[in-house]
């Protein structure tokens, strides 16, 4: 494949596996399944609230990184929070829609079209492959396994096992010296712009960004990818030797 690098980083959840792609209506079917348990508060209300009390959570790079080596507490901290906007005190409830909002995303998540046909193709061009994801090693183990991801990678990184996750230089400099290669000899694709592009660059990586909606960069954003795609499939489509 021409214009691809020997080694290529690549992020795991909305990168590979479409797994975040609408938090929101996951959070209002879940208020919705439960709308018969919340009295008086209308589902559409509970869940304004829990997207204010996600978004407090995320906001703090503390509570993010404690919360993403343990989603499930993270997320029960969410809707107790909101549980508080409307004196919800039932305990239970909150336990069971915690489990319920966990199943509805595990069985949401599938990668996306073309992604693993795509990690094949890198594979048989002798490109180098890299997983780098941040999350518990529990919980990012488990996707591995469930789609066989393993055996496309020549090094795994998860934050919960290595103990630094990303947008930490030293996670990316691991990175590339568990493969072997300076930073200008691997590029790093990736959907978050400060966690993936930002972390990447500033250890000098050439960064991809994946903007799967097409939306274009956001209002502000100080973060400048080298590369714009919306997905995998179209870094190696534009890749393939004439």
């Amino acid at each position: 494949m021409k214009d691809l690098p020997k080694v290529l980083l690549l992020d795991l959840d909305d990168t590979i596996l479409d797994w975040y792609s609408d938090p929101d209506e996951a959070w209002l079917q879940l208020c919705r399944e439960f709308a018969g348990s919340l009295g008086d508060v209308p589902a559409e209300g509970l869940q304004a609230a829990v997207l204010q009390a996600r978004d407090w959570f995320w906001s703090d790079e503390e509570r993010a990184r404690r919360g993403r080596l343990d989603l499930r507490l993270a997320r029960r901290y969410i809707l107790l929070r909101a549980f508080a906007r409307f004196d919800i005190p039932d305990s239970l409830l909150l336990t069971r829609m915690g489990e319920r909002y966990n199943h509805i995303r595990d069985e949401a998540m599938r990668p996306f079209p073309g992604a693993i046909e795509s990690l094949q193709r890198l594979r048989m061009a002798n490109i180098r492959l890299g997983l780098i994801t941040n999350g518990s090693a529990e919980g990012q183990r488990a996707k591995i396994e469930r789609f066989s991801l393993a055996g496309y990678f020549d090094h795994i990184q998860i934050e919960g096992e290595f103990g630094i996750g990303k947008p930490d230089a030293r996670a990316f400099r691991h990175a590339l010296d568990a493969l072997g290669v300076a930073p200008a000899e691997a590029w790093m694709v990736g959907d978050n712009l400060e966690y993936d592009i930002h972390g990447a660059q500033q250890v000098g990586i050439y960064a991809v960004w994946i903007d799967a909606g097409g939306s274009g960069l956001p209002d502000g954003s100080t973060v400048r990818p080298d590369r714009i795609i919306r997905s995998l499939s179209d870094l190696v489509k534009a890749s393939i030797l004439d």
